[in-house]
């Protein structure tokens, strides 16, 4: 379980990444939002997360290593 102060921050850079994405002119993903609630649950740690995106994205694009 997160604490709040950790779950506040991890909302926030949700936010950073989201807005980053759509400034890139792209929209994020399904699974972008399921690993976040996920993450901010507290179900799964950053580096789970991270890697959880990532290998959705290998899956999609051969250009993400």
């Amino acid at each position: 379980m997160l604490q709040p102060d950790e779950k506040k921050k991890l909302e926030r850079d949700f936010a950073e990444a989201e807005a980053s994405v759509r400034l890139e002119g792209l929209t994020p993903s399904e699974n972008f939002y399921a690993v976040k609630a996920r993450m901010i649950a507290g179900e799964i740690s950053f580096e789970e997360g991270q890697e959880e995106i990532l290998a959705w994205h290998r899956t999609k694009n051969s250009a993400v290593a």
